[in-house]
């Protein structure tokens, strides 16, 4: 029986030239999952500016449908809360509908991680008035 040093054993599928591709794939592979965090990043940001508008929309359409609040002092009031509370420039509120039903679109653009860009956000509630009615 012979003994078994590390020079006669060899690992297969490995030679000589193999050295430093885990460094190399590596280096290869970290700006792609840099840009990938960042697109998610920039993702999650609209997501938000959405969801931030939809909360103002939805609340504005609940002032006018609930509290009778005239429509252009709601809209004023939604501009301000947006322009105060978030990001998002070229804010346009509109309150319309009909007898019964309040119509509240939010228009802005949410800005974007590089300077300069941004994406556009638009957002639509509608619910219905309440009013108290005799019995």
């Amino acid at each position: 029986m012979s003994a078994t040093t590390s020079e006669d054993s060899t690992v297969p599928g490995r030679g000589a030239g193999d050295t430093g591709s885990t460094s190399l794939a590596v280096a290869l592979l970290t700006p792609i999952f840099i840009a990938l965090a960042f697109a998610a990043w920039q993702a999650a940001l609209w997501s938000h500016a959405r969801t931030e508008a939809r909360v103002v929309a939805r609340d504005t359409a609940a002032l006018v449908a609930r509290s009778h609040i005239g429509a252009g002092e709601a809209a004023g009031s939604a501009r301000t809360v947006l322009a105060a509370d978030t990001t998002m420039t070229d804010i346009d509120v509109e309150v319309g509908g009909s007898a019964d039903i309040v119509v509240v679109t939010i228009t802005a653009n949410a800005p974007g991680i590089i300077r300069g860009t941004f994406r556009p956000v638009s957002v639509t509630v509608a619910l219905p008035i309440e009013e108290i009615t005799p019995p």
